[in-house]
């Protein structure tokens, strides 16, 4: 390993690669899963900062630069036996349903893809940080179905849970999406990048990208804006929820969807319905 770092993180040069051709069964991995239905952590105590969303219905949140698909399939030790965790960038426009990207792959179904995690996207500052520490991956490279550059500072995962997006004109060809929530780095990943430490260290800045459910289909291409449609107004951020998992801002998630202003996804529900039964330290003595 490299003695090399970014922001406290070695840099590793070529485990991507090598990755694709090794099922990962040697790996020992420092975690298996970054968030643990049930387990408390950073945050169940309640300290966000009450940060909202800089994203109000009718602003843009950024443009595509990268639509990406799976390149081929990498075998993986997990149940399914292979991974598509490799994508790549598709050039023009690429047709999108009810299930994602057409002709692109997710091979286990029990935790990957289906209607509430059709497309995964990042933001494109994040990818290129995490290029950076991997010595260099082309877009798609972390399992991403679109890049999305922003302004300096904020994301797409600053973007509230449940909120509606539209990629490109929907009146013209264009798609329109929920975000449904966050990723959580697990082994799959971790394998996929070659790497004993990644769901901790993809995990650390909060930034893991978002889940999308496609509401209407269409076509995306790299250069599509993304703009908000409606968001739920509970004020709770994919980074914010990922972050702290607050007690609060689950209550206000479930409160939302109680009053018809916000839909949640059932792999998103289960984690805010633990959190909601949490007691943050502010509440007691």
């Amino acid at each position: 390993m490299s003695e090399r770092m970014i922001d406290g993180v070695p840099v590793t040069s070529g485990t991507v690669e090598a990755a694709m051709s090794d099922d990962g069964s040697g790996l020992v991995l420092s975690r298996p899963l970054a968030r643990v239905l049930g387990e408390p952590h950073a945050g169940a105590d309640g300290r966000h900062d009450d940060e909202p969303s800089p994203f109000a219905p009718g602003e843009a949140v950024g443009r595509i630069s990268a639509v990406c698909a799976v390149r081929r399939l990498r075998p993986d030790c997990g149940d399914a036996g292979v991974s598509a965790i490799r994508k790549g960038p598709i050039e023009g426009p690429a047709e999108v349903n009810a299930l994602g990207i057409v002709n692109d792959q997710q091979a286990d179904r029990a935790h990957h893809g289906g209607t509430d995690k059709a497309l995964y996207v990042m933001d494109g500052a994040e990818a290129r940080h995490w290029s950076g520490v991997l010595g260099g991956i082309e877009p798609g490279a972390l399992g991403e179905n679109m890049l999305i550059e922003s302004a300096a500072g904020v994301g797409i995962d600053d973007v509230e849970i449940g909120a509606v997006l539209s990629i490109g004109d929907p009146g013209d060809g264009g798609i329109t999406v929920r975000v449904t929530g966050v990723r959580n780095p697990c082994p799959t990943f971790a394998r996929g990048v070659g790497r004993a430490d990644w769901v901790e260290v993809f995990s650390s800045r909060n930034r893991v990208g978002v889940y999308l459910a496609v509401l209407g289909g269409g076509r995306a291409r790299a250069g599509d804006e993304v703009g908000v449609v409606t968001t739920p107004g509970h004020g709770v951020t994919c980074r914010r929820w990922f972050a702290h998992h607050d007690p609060r801002d689950a209550r206000a998630m479930l409160d939302a969807e109680a009053s018809g202003r916000c839909v949640i996804a059932p792999f998103t529900r289960k984690y805010v319905q633990a959190a909601a039964g949490e007691r943050p330290a502010a509440e007691e003595g």
